[in-house]
């Protein structure tokens, strides 16, 4: 799969911006409003820079957790959208903006692996089946 840098962009973007928002939280005097808020964003900070990671990297799982990674962020935006202000806005628009660039991942791997099936080639693991001979 060919990656485009403006999923890679948005994805590390989102796991910056809920990664200082969870540190925010964590800093108001009534903390115990916004435990469920820090968790999920933390989660989706880890979910999101995890999945750049697969994305750039071309791997098979980045299907799998692309799915993931659409359900955190749902969640991620709703618990914000209960707090009004500027910070929370941002973070509700961030995990949108993430949520539209899973689906595109999940639309271009679906494109690319009905051309390319992912199948490995015996070859490739012939050397291995033999050296288990060898040495058993």
């Amino acid at each position: 799969m060919i990656w485009k840098k403006n999923i890679y962009d948005t994805l590390t973007g989102c796991a910056t911006l809920c990664d200082s928002f969870a540190t925010e939280c964590s800093r108001h005097e009534d903390i115990e409003n916004w435990y469920r808020s820090i968790f999920l964003n933390l989660d989706c900070a880890d979910m999101c820079r995890q999945l750049a990671m697969l994305y750039v990297r071309g791997s098979e799982n980045t299907r799998l957790l692309a799915s993931a990674c659409i359900e955190v962020c749902e969640k991620c935006a709703q618990e914000v959208l209960q707090f009004e202000n500027d910070r929370c806005q941002q973070v509700y628009a961030m995990c949108q903006q993430t949520i539209h660039c899973c689906v595109s991942i999940l639309e271009m791997s679906g494109q690319t692996s009905a051309v390319h099936p992912a199948t490995t080639p015996m070859s490739l693991f012939y050397g291995i089946d033999l050296r288990e001979t060898l040495y058993n």
